[in-house]
């Protein structure tokens, strides 16, 4: 049951706030979007709570209720308090489920999947054919590993929402997992087909192509790419290795000549930017890219590993020593794990010369 914390006066009426009232306010922005009217609705039956909506409602005139009365809400502490209040998911007429979504998900990124899944359960409790609820618990399954049971629960997603395009992403790296790269093909076409923008999707099918040793129709969905994208960085870097794997150099240098032409607009494409604009010997352009960099985001440690090529190109070492000390030193494994851009641009010389063995 409720226990009094405080008693308010307000214009002269005296407001009983209880351990009952910040669950009141979680309840009604976790699955009425923040309407009381809704939350009134399904509730009118609940003396308790209606008393709790009518104290919250009068404080709102004076004082903004919002996650800061509630957070960090912890959903078994939530589900508990729902038991006492006898409320129970046939309860629940007006609702939106997408807090609650949005709570399970947030739990399965802190890795407490056991929650995250408790969430699902209670969504789908309240209503069976709740589609984004089988797509989050098959696509929470896929990612523990458990695929074929996450497979189940994204092929009923798309039975009841054929047009639930994550369903289709997670259904296309679940058969990816598998090694079944046909079947993750086509559910990431699937998903195309509704959202034909989404990039991301485009690569992991040319990967798919890639897995199966189909070079040339890797390279046709890039070509696809670049007709919604045609500054695509990654893509014209990607399509230029796969060209030249190909043995068609002249459509290599082709893409390589377009990514001469760009500058980079997003993380994802400074490195394939700077590795070509490197090869090709544009040194002095790249260290002035990089510099603007790095002046505006100093923790940038691509931009300034990058750096050191073109320092030590144009014959400025003691500045690309100072870059490889204080990398080495306070971020050794990403210095580690990226060395290998050293080893295909500098010369063993070079490299002696700032200091990398």
């Amino acid at each position: 049951m409720a226990e009094h914390i405080i008693t308010l006066v307000l214009s002269g009426e005296r407001l009983d706030v209880t351990t009952s009232t910040p669950f009141v306010v979680a309840l009604r922005d976790l699955l009425y979007e923040g309407d009381w009217e809704l939350l009134k609705e399904d509730m009118k039956k609940k003396e308790n709570i209606m008393k709790e909506v009518q104290t919250c409602e009068k404080l709102e005139k004076v004082v903004h209720l919002d996650e800061t009365v509630y957070e960090p809400l912890i959903f078994p502490e939530f589900q508990e308090w729902l038991r006492e209040e006898n409320i129970t998911p046939k309860d629940f007429k007006n609702v939106s489920l997408k807090g609650l979504y949005d709570l399970a998900l947030e739990y399965a990124d802190r890795n407490l999947y056991d929650i995250a899944h408790d969430i699902i359960k209670f969504m789908l409790d309240i209503d069976e054919n709740y589609a984004p609820a089988y797509e989050l618990k098959g696509s929470l399954l896929v990612e523990q590993g458990k695929i074929e049971e996450g497979i189940k629960f994204l092929d009923k997603a798309v039975e009841i929402d054929p047009w639930l395009v994550q369903a289709y992403a997670s259904l296309g790296e679940a058969y990816y997992n598998l090694g079944d790269y046909e079947k993750a093909i086509h559910y990431w076409e699937r998903e195309l087909e509704y959202n034909p923008n989404d990039k991301i999707t485009y690569f992991m099918i040319t990967e798919a192509y890639y897995e199966m040793n189909r070079k040339d129709l890797a390279v046709k969905t890039l070509e696809r790419l670049l007709e919604i994208d045609p500054d695509n960085i990654p893509a014209l870097y990607q399509l230029s290795q796969l060209y030249r794997e190909l043995g068609n150099e002249e459509k290599a240098r082709e893409m390589e000549e377009k990514i001469m032409n760009c500058k980079p607009k997003y993380p994802t494409e400074l490195e394939p930017w700077a590795r070509v604009m490197l090869k090709h010997g544009r040194y002095k352009e790249v260290a002035e890219e990089l510099e603007k960099i790095v002046e505006s985001s100093p923790l940038n440690t691509l931009a300034r590993l990058l750096l050191v090529v073109p320092y030590v190109k144009l014959g400025q070492i003691d500045k690309a020593r100072e870059i490889l000390d204080d990398i080495g030193q306070s971020n050794f494994w990403y210095y580690y794990g990226k060395k290998e851009i050293l080893d295909e641009l500098l010369t063993e010389e070079e490299k002696r010369a700032c200091g990398i063995s």
